[in-house]
């Protein structure tokens, strides 16, 4: 890089135009909020790069030993070498030197490594004390040691307080001026010498001379120019991998729970936005997790866009998406892929829920406890800091968990200016979930979460690396004496809606485990299905025989289902059993009133659906039809919502924002440009002048007409005021046409925006 030579540039600017092409662009890559807009020569670039907004988005990048070293040059006298920064941080040389081409290279320091200088955003970021130092003194030292030894021990006691920082102390007002011969106390004695200064009346600060000298011309006690090591316990790789892989069936197995039950009992949205705590609460025992995990599960489908909030007449409700049915139809492998890819970019910092919203904006905001799915769970450092957790979980040696304090140290070391406590937190709730996301097995990283790390991953990749781990859908049973079905493995969706629709799922693993009872069977019924076809599918679908008992009990049941039969009249009840109706007649159901019509039919002005749950309710079994007598099959409601908006880090300008080699090439091509019109502005322009209309159409006629060039003061049709170097070739009809650098064709200038021309010397 040509800013490495010995010579010293004056400016960050002058530095900047002896960088290469290469240079350049990596600088783009690495701080791209330079490119917009485009700037228009290196001096925008370098006025853009010393701002305190840009400068303090890099800074927030650098890792630990990046900053120490930004510390140690804001704190150490000019100039500063690469050897004088390397005794000031402790570190040898050859460890320091790699590090200080990298901040030149992300132009926070300029010069060269001779002559370090940060630029002026770097000191107004880091404060006023640097490392704790305080600030500079025009005072000039003598034998500081001898100062120091004359002042005393009491006093050298003073100093040893002072000289790590903070580097300020409270005294009692002085009410008199302070010479060597009247100094009584200690402090006083260091006024007297100069080695503290008064910072106000009851304040004292030490110079920055001194606090150097006091430190043996170290900047900073210790520094870490590598990571911190990431301890932890010792796992199996392969047992690892099987765990997660497990964990991430599970997780999908939540998911399609979770959105089946919102399906059917949508639960409302709160005037705050989100799910109440009340209805989390009996979600999670229906999927059979805890809290925590629903809220979890709920803000990965919701990242993924399978649930939103939906209007339904008066009322808002949480309701699946259509994409929820298209997820439906993936694989295992792909569904899982899903969710995590929506995870991982996501905005969403989880771990709040639950938790009093410390970022809120009123009082009462920060005391109000943060439920699933509020529109306030977004952070913008949650995704950086999920790829930071992933890469330490991947640095571990092959075969350990590392333990959650050595990553939490291990990611505040690579980001020690961002998020503080909250990047610390979001750290510990990236591990729980992704435990849960089945990317971790016993604390490791599975192998199949390393497709993460690469660089724009996708579901599809996710969803490749783990097939291999995740067992083939499989569409039989094994059916027990005991009134259960144990599913050997993961079932074919068609399947597995069959089996839940006669059975209860009782436990989750591999396949999971369902459960025979008549409340079940009897669901079935109601779905419309006949006792023949479950005992034909039952043994089309057991690899075992069926059972006699649940043969009995399909039976049983199927004898003394549908015996009642309700339609509207508005409701009517008909039975070919009398003595059923007659002591029906005579039964006390709440709200609920018969008349008689016919020895085997009677009437209610309720809605049918009331007196179905009043009979239901007195242990009764009716089968609804419909007014021709064909049977009413009742199926749970499919409603469904549009997928909500997704955000992601990229949504922001504050974020990890790439840009395309394309758009570096633009970029330093207009720079260059920019450089050339600047170096061949005729001397006698100043900024604001303006030629007469008359005298610009002259100018560039002259120019078109001699084949010269001219140059141009032009403002587009945005307001951006912007200088060319052109070679006119008409001037017509209010419009100029020329060749410029930027262009291998010729383009139009409307000439009432041209400001300013004048011709340019090409001799």
């Amino acid at each position: 890089m040509s800013n490495t030579e010995r010579t010293r540039p004056r400016t960050l600017a002058e530095a900047l135009r002896t960088w290469d092409d290469a240079a350049l662009g990596q600088l783009l890559r690495h701080r791209p909020d330079l490119a917009t807009p485009i700037p228009a020569d290196t001096g925008q670039l370098a006025a853009r790069a010393t701002t305190n907004a840009s400068a303090a988005r890099a800074i927030n990048r650098l890792d630990e030993f990046g900053v120490d070293l930004l510390e140690a040059l804001s704190a150490l006298p000019e100039p500063v070498d690469v050897a004088a920064l390397a005794r000031g941080v402790g570190q040898p040389a050859e460890v320091v030197q790699p590090r200080v081409v990298e901040l030149l290279a992300l132009a926070l320091v300029w010069g060269n490594e001779d002559d370090l200088r940060p630029i002026r955003a770097v000191h107004e970021l880091l404060g006023p004390t640097p490392a704790g130092l305080g600030p500079i003194t025009t005072r000039h030292f003598g034998d500081l040691d001898q100062l120091i030894e004359d002042a005393g021990p009491a006093a050298r006691e003073v100093l040893e307080k002072l000289t790590w920082g903070p580097p300020t102390g409270t005294v009692e007002k002085a009410e008199r001026p302070v010479t060597i011969a009247s100094a009584r106390t200690p402090v006083e004695q260091l006024l007297a010498r100069g080695l503290v200064v008064p910072k106000d009346a009851t304040t004292v600060m030490l110079p920055r001379q001194i606090g150097l000298h006091l430190r043996g011309g170290r900047v900073l006690a210790t520094t870490r120019p590598t990571p911190p090591p990431l301890d932890g316990k010792t796992v199996s790789p392969a047992i690892a991998d099987r765990a997660a892989a497990g964990a991430a069936l599970d997780l999908v197995r939540q998911v399609d729970r979770a959105l089946e039950q919102l399906g059917t009992e949508p639960p409302p949205v709160l005037r705050t936005g989100g799910i109440g705590v009340r209805e989390l609460r009996g979600l999670a025992t229906k999927i059979g997790a805890d809290e925590p995990t629903a809220g979890a599960v709920l803000e990965i489908a919701y990242a993924a866009g399978l649930v939103a909030a939906v209007e339904v007449g008066n009322s808002e409700l949480w309701l699946p998406t259509g994409a929820y049915d298209d997820w439906l139809e993936l694989d295992t492998a792909h569904r899982w892929g899903t969710l995590v890819s929506a995870w991982f970019t996501g905005l969403r910092a989880i771990g709040l829920i639950g938790r009093r919203d410390s970022g809120g904006a009123t009082a009462a905001a920060r005391e109000r406890l943060v439920n699933a799915l509020a529109p306030d769970l977004e952070r913008l450092l949650a995704p950086e800091v999920r790829l930071l957790t992933l890469q330490a979980l991947s640095e571990a040696a092959v075969g350990t968990a590392p333990a959650v304090e050595s990553v939490v140290t291990w990611v505040a070391w690579h980001r020690p200016r961002r998020g503080g406590q909250f990047r610390d937190d979001l750290v510990e709730w990236t591990i729980t979930e992704a435990a849960l996301l089945g990317l971790t097995g016993l604390g490791a990283l599975a192998s199949h979460s390393a497709v993460l790390l690469t660089e724009e991953p996708t579901a599809d990749d996710l969803a490749l690396a783990i097939q291999p781990l995740v067992p083939a859908p499989v569409s039989e049973v094994l059916l027990q004496a005991d009134l259960t079905a144990v599913a050997p493995g993961p079932l074919v969706r068609a399947v597995q809606d069959e089996l839940a629709a006669m059975a209860d799922v009782e436990s989750h693993g591999g396949g999971g485990v369902f459960r025979f009872s008549e409340s079940s069977v009897r669901r079935a019924f109601d779905l419309g299905r006949t006792s023949d076809q479950l005992h034909k599918w039952l043994a089309e679908h057991s690899r075992t025989p069926v059972p006699q008992p649940l043969t009995y009990l399909i039976d049983d049941v199927a004898r003394r289902h549908g015996v009642l039969r309700i339609g509207g009249a508005s409701t009517y009840l008909r039975c070919d059993d009398e003595n059923v109706l007659t002591g029906l007649l005579n039964a006390n159901l709440p709200g609920i009133r018969f008349r008689r019509l016919a020895p085997t039919v009677v009437v209610s002005p309720s809605p049918p659906d009331l007196v179905l749950s009043r009979l239901r309710d007195a242990g009764l079994a009716p089968l609804g039809e419909t007014f021709d007598g064909v049977v009413h099959v009742t199926t749970a409601g499919n409603r469904r919502g549009e997928p909500p908006r997704r955000r992601t880090s990229r949504d922001f300008v504050d974020s990890a924002l790439e840009l395309t080699e394309d758009q570096v090439k633009a970029v330093i091509e207009r720079v260059r440009s920019g450089d050339r019109v600047a170096a061949e502005r005729p001397a006698e322009h100043s900024p604001g002048d303006t030629t007469a209309p008359a005298e610009t159409i002259s100018v560039l006629s002259e120019a078109a007409e001699a084949n010269t060039r001219a140059w141009i003061s032009y403002v587009d049709h945005n307001g951006n005021a912007a200088e060319r170097i052109v070679e006119p070739v008409r001037v017509a009809d209010g419009w100029l046409t020329a060749y410029d650098d930027n262009a291998d064709q010729p383009r139009t200038y409307a000439l009432h925006r041209i400001a300013n021309a004048r011709p340019v010397d090409d001799k």
